[in-house]
């Protein structure tokens, strides 16, 4: 969008200015920018009776172009505003803000504001009603009746925040699984919901599967849907490693790893419970920790974790960002490869045999050289008769 670009407001759009509700409960989220914006188009609403620049609004609000943007952005996300485009045309949609009631029954919303305001200052704002207090309020059908003939009224639009917390948390206590953090998993997981368009109960499936250690890791929920973006590159292994990545994504760590130890007539220790805690709390999903329990013990040849080898595993492969046990696989090998190829520069180095005795050996060495190294044999040959005399 540009300063001298043109918008309209849309017809019949008439809302009464609710200060209230914006102020106790919108403001500390969108904050004064995007408030103020809010209060501009309420003000200036003339019912699409003509285009606007919005170089008008910058001038009266005294905001740059990228301020503007931003606090549009966020009026948008908080279904203040619906912005639409045609054309070259923009259109300006006005939306009321939820009532105290509806705005802390969100549970998105009710999460985002307590993350700013503290739990306390919340309390304070919500509807209380006395509890225990009998409801003596008339249902509808009570007092107007129903008949065949009367239609049934039309479901209230969803709002775009709806996500059934209540029934994830329920599932949640049935399984056994915690949040690590309500306030700001409750809106991870509405994120994570709405950016990969899963239903409250498709996003709980995928919480219980990438939890660690009983707990919601919405980092790792994350990875796991950025994981099934990625190519299928079977084709490019070979059968060892295949079978590699089938067995790691079977299990959870602590049973890739006992059966891995139970081969070998030992234990887990509670260093490496810890050990693949703390794996997990980087955010690696299993099939990746699988991977890399199995080249470490495999490559230190012993019945328990080495700890550095792993951690310095581990270390690379969050800078390279790897997601699965694909990725893990690969990046094993190729640090297989660069330190065979290390190992045997190193020991060409340290050979106490000259290379001009291998017999594929290549003399390169110009004529300048060779005339000088001629110089040097004869007088180190000149020496030692010398010597010998």
């Amino acid at each position: 969008m540009k300063p001298i670009d043109e918008f309209l407001y849309v017809r019949q759009n008439y809302l009464l200015p609710d200060t209230v509700s914006l102020m106790r409960f919108y403001l500390p989220i969108i904050g004064s920018d995007a408030a103020a914006l809010y209060q501009y188009f309420i003000s200036f609403f003339d019912n699409g009776e003509k285009r606007h620049k919005f170089s008008e609004i910058l001038n009266h609000t005294q905001f740059g172009m990228a301020r503007f943007e931003e606090s549009l952005s966020l009026l948008t996300a908080m279904d203040l505003l619906a912005f639409y485009e045609k054309e070259g045309l923009y259109y300006v949609k006005l939306l009321a803000p939820l009532t105290a009631e509806a705005f802390c029954k969100n549970a998105v919303y009710r999460n985002l504001l307590e993350q700013k305001i503290g739990q306390v200052a919340l309390e304070h704002l919500e509807v209380s009603v006395p509890y225990d207090a009998s409801n003596l309020s008339k249902r509808f059908s009570d007092v107007f009746g129903y008949t065949e003939e009367q239609p049934q009224p039309q479901e209230a639009a969803k709002s775009k925040t709806d996500f059934d917390l209540d029934s994830f948390k329920h599932l949640m206590t049935r399984d056994g699984l915690q949040f690590a953090d309500e306030r700001t998993d409750a809106v991870a997981l509405y994120v994570i919901s709405e950016k990969y368009k899963l239903t409250w109960y498709e996003t709980y499936l995928l919480a219980k599967e990438t939890a660690s250690q009983h707990k919601i890791s919405t980092k790792r929920m994350q990875l796991k849907k950025e994981q099934a973006k990625q190519a299928d590159t079977a084709g490019q292994f070979s059968k060892e490693e295949q079978i590699i990545i089938q067995e790691a994504k079977l299990d959870r760590p602590e049973v890739f790893l006992a059966k891995i130890k139970k081969a070998r007539h030992a234990a887990i220790t509670a260093d490496e419970r810890k050990l693949l805690a703390d794996l997990a709390e980087m955010s690696f999903l299993d099939e990746v920790i699988n991977v890399m329990v199995l080249y470490t013990v495999s490559k230190t040849n012993s019945a328990n974790l080495n700890k550095r080898y792993l951690m310095k595993i581990a270390n690379d492969f969050a800078y390279q960002k790897v997601v699965s046990a694909e990725q893990a696989v690969e990046k094993m090998r190729a640090f297989s490869e660069r330190r065979t190829k290390q190992n045997q520069e190193k020991a060409k180095t340290k050979s106490n045999v000259p290379e001009w005795s291998n017999q594929d050996y290549k003399n390169e060495t110009t004529a300048d050289e060779q005339a000088r190294l001629e110089e040097i044999k004869r007088q180190t040959l000149a020496r030692l008769r010398k010597d010998g005399e």
